[in-house]
């Protein structure tokens, strides 16, 4: 009886934990900014990461933005931002439980940009037949 009742209980707990699956978010993906012309691009990843997190400032206010990671990484395309453009993170989770991507925000907030991609007219949904 003792065999059988730790036997369910060996196989229940291995089925939980093979059946359960891994908790996972789904952050927004990195996006494209380009540094100012006045600063090196060392500088502007340092300034973009101690930026970053304190972006909505102090405050005693419990359903602000929370920060949730930054990341900073320099693109080497070889294009007309050659040595001026960076893929950048700087995720935050709002009180919806949405997650975004401020990254653009910050860029611009220490004079950068970000860089829009837009479809075509002759590519997108809306074209006309």
């Amino acid at each position: 009886m003792y065999y059988t009742k730790l036997t369910i209980a060996l196989f229940t707990s291995l089925f939980v934990s093979v059946s359960a699956s891994p908790f996972q978010r789904d952050f927004p993906g990195p996006v494209e900014v380009i540094r100012p012309e006045n600063i090196t691009t060392e500088e502007f990843k340092q300034e973009f990461l101690e930026l970053c997190p304190k972006y909505y400032g102090e405050s005693e206010i419990t359903d602000k933005p929370i920060f949730v990671f930054e990341d900073f990484q320099e693109s080497f395309d070889q294009d007309t931002w050659q040595g001026r453009k960076a893929d950048v993170s700087c995720i935050y989770q709002y009180p919806t439980a949405e997650y975004q991507n401020i990254g653009v925000d910050v860029a611009m907030a220490l004079g950068g940009d970000g860089i829009v991609h837009t479809l075509p007219v002759e590519d997108s949904s809306d074209a006309p037949q």
